[in-house]
């Protein structure tokens, strides 16, 4: 039991640093998903481990949170990579059929507003609006 808990707090530590150390800034929106995901995995992860709830809460928590930081940072990557080529950019990932794309709309005064759509097969989930900070 002592190692499981050993390997969990390893895993969870090692994962903090290399997130850590990735160069971009984290935004609220990297935070807000990766809470809510948190909150839903912990969530899963109670009702799934019979045996100890509290286990399975931080196992499906942090599993969450990390799949959320991710999922924004998907997000976000392809909105600064549709502001800087001043092209339309398209994420899709072929195995589960979700997508993000992102269109610049406009340019002035050192920003560039982005629409980010994401979606999956061909509903769209989410249609937003960012400001990205041009170089």
């Amino acid at each position: 039991m002592y190692r499981l808990i050993a390997f969990i707090v390893c895993i969870t530590v090692s994962v903090g640093l290399l997130v850590g150390c990735y160069p971009g800034p984290s935004t609220q929106q990297h935070y807000e998903t990766s809470a809510w995901l948190g909150a839903i995995g912990a969530g899963i992860g109670a009702l799934v481990d019979e045996d100890n709830r509290w286990r399975g809460a931080v196992i499906g928590g942090s599993l969450g949170a990390i799949t959320g930081y991710g999922l924004a940072e998907i997000s976000q990557r392809a909105a600064r990579e549709a502001a800087y080529r001043r092209d339309t950019v398209t994420y899709y990932n072929r195995t589960t059929g979700e997508w993000v794309q992102a269109d610049p709309i406009d340019y002035r005064a050192g920003y560039a507003k982005v629409r980010v759509r994401s979606g999956y097969g061909r509903e769209v989930r989410e249609d937003r609006y960012e400001m990205i900070p041009l170089r």
